[in-house]
């Protein structure tokens, strides 16, 4: 009796110390630019010319150093997909002036509510700046185009590195997807500059 009672004891034991077992969680990877994902437009072009005139500075508030790959170098990439030369005289010029993500920190709410909440405690921002310029000296066709995105997130104070992560990609991501759909509609109002 004494030795199916120490069994019993065991097996309880065993049965609460596997409850109180560490759980494990997925740890999602941040989400990745991909180039390919963009239909690319022909452009009546026979070369495109990519000038970066943005350094990310490495003081607060910018974090464009905790993007993998850096914002600018995902512009770069989306233009050298999207925008693609198809032949013509013409010439493309992507002026970059901006692509920047900066970390803001959110005012708190003041009293007792405010120590046992998860608040929001920043602002992730991506914006992203560039001037399209198309000159065609074969019938005397130019356009500009000035493009402008920008989209923020937040994170709760109890967000993880990994969090963070997540967070900074997603804003740059949707941003470029801003820039992405701003592109093509200004580009559909300028006649001539896309081939079939």
């Amino acid at each position: 009796m004494m030795q199916k009672l120490s069994l019993l004891f065991s097996l309880v034991a065993l049965i609460f110390l596997g409850a109180c077992g560490a759980t494990t969680t997925m740890v999602s990877a941040p989400p990745q630019f991909e180039a390919d994902s963009y239909q690319p437009l022909r452009m009546n072009a026979r070369r495109m010319e990519i000038i970066e005139n943005w350094q990310m500075p490495i003081e607060a508030p910018y974090i464009g150093y905790l993007a993998n790959p850096a914002p600018s170098n995902v512009v770069i990439d989306w233009a050298s997909h999207v925008l693609m030369p198809a032949g013509g005289s013409g010439e493309l010029v992507l002026d970059i002036s901006r692509a920047s993500l900066t970390r803001t920190k959110l005012a708190r709410s003041a009293g007792l509510n405010s120590l046992i909440t998860d608040e929001q405690e920043s602002k992730i921002e991506a914006h992203i700046e560039a001037r399209l310029i198309w000159l065609q000296p074969v019938g005397g066709f130019q356009g500009m185009i000035e493009l402008s995105a920008r989209h923020s997130v937040t994170i709760p104070e109890s967000s993880t590195a990994n969090e963070l992560d997540i967070a900074v990609q997603e804003a740059l991501l949707a941003a470029v997807n801003l820039l992405d759909t701003q592109a093509r509609e200004e580009v559909a109002k300028i006649p001539n500059i896309t081939v079939p």
